[in-house]
């Protein structure tokens, strides 16, 4: 198969690949996996005040989908958290060529995104944030 110069690069080098201390405070926890696609995902973001200050992300998949995942971390950082609801899946896909068969593996991103939205708005985090907090 042939991938796009982004999706090679962000699979080679992806600068956000790991994880976070989870006794950071403002530092949640989300993850997704469909096995038939072949796909696990968790993402850590430390989000402690109003902006994600740094995300990292753990997975398996095929280049496209660690090519989303390291995009997706890099465009999180310095926003604020309700931006996990707002990562647009299929400008992503055409950024990264990523085929629309694949278009499955980055809606298991998406929902770890969410699964980690939910997480700070459990713990009471996104209010805080929304207070200047």
């Amino acid at each position: 198969m042939d991938y796009s110069s982004q999706v090679l690069r962000r699979f080679r080098s992806p600068l956000r690949a790991g994880a976070l201390a989870a006794e950071m405070p403002g530092t949640v926890r989300g993850e997704a996996e469909d096995r038939s696609l072949n796909i696990w995902v968790r993402f850590h973001v430390h989000a402690p005040g109003s902006r994600i200050e740094a995300v990292r992300f753990e997975i398996f998949g095929c280049p496209h989908a660690v090519a989303a995942a390291e995009w997706v971390a890099e465009w999180l950082e310095g926003r604020e958290p309700s931006a996990l609801t707002a990562w647009d899946v299929h400008a992503a896909a055409r950024a990264l060529g990523v085929p629309t068969e694949k278009l499955g593996k980055l809606l298991r991103i998406e929902d770890a995104l969410l699964a980690c939205w939910q997480e700070l708005e459990r713990n009471g985090s996104v209010v805080d944030a929304e207070r200047g907090g």
